[in-house]
């Protein structure tokens, strides 16, 4: 779990069967410039508005008061959105590119449209592992979190039902040839060509 982007410069698909993939370090500047284009364009007002029309159409409507959850959703995941994201795409985290020997050195090699796509899918499998799912809603029902707001109470509950289903949700909507490229062309210019 820990090695998130470990595959990430890893060649997905052999050209030949002469030339094997073989696994490669990303430089550490790559891993930083994905991970930081990643949580850029989730938070940003369109990535953050994309998110708030996938939970009102996929998630309220499982919601146990789907009427107070289409009210309220929009300004409560904004605020959710901007922590959680660059929280979790954090290039510094353990979990990201900060785990020790995980990027650069005489071994790292640029990122390639490929290992960018191989990176982001890994760290979409890793946020939607129990794992990270049960950690965020711990971290957002905390004190820094629900701790903060004038119900703690029902903002916990709210938590535990939404993130579950929130994350998912918004999962399923990426779509690897539509956002893909440019989400890695954001991280290093032109890695993926049209």
């Amino acid at each position: 779990m820990k090695l998130l982007l470990t595959l990430c410069c890893l060649e997905v698909l052999s050209l030949s069967s002469a030339q094997p993939a073989a696994p490669a370090k990303p430089t550490c500047e790559d891993c930083h410039s994905l991970v930081s284009a990643i949580s850029a364009f989730l938070t940003s007002q369109e990535g953050i508005a994309q998110q708030v029309d996938v939970l009102l159409s996929k998630v309220c409507p499982k919601s146990s008061n789907s009427t107070e959850c289409v009210e309220g959703l929009p300004a409560f995941w904004t605020e959710i959105a901007q922590g959680l994201w660059p929280e979790y795409y954090n290039p510094e985290a353990e979990w990201m590119c900060g785990q020790k020997d995980f990027c650069g050195g005489p071994d790292a090699s640029p990122l390639t449209c490929d290992g960018c796509k191989a990176g982001m899918r890994l760290s979409i499998a890793q946020l939607l592992s129990e794992e990270f799912v049960t950690g965020i809603v711990e971290e957002l029902s905390g004190d820094e979190g629900c701790g903060q707001e004038e119900e703690p109470d029902k903002c916990k509950a709210i938590i535990a039902e939404l993130i579950p289903l929130a994350l998912p949700a918004i999962a399923s909507e990426f779509d690897e040839k539509r956002d893909a490229p440019a989400i890695c062309n954001a991280a290093v210019q032109d890695v993926c060509k049209p």
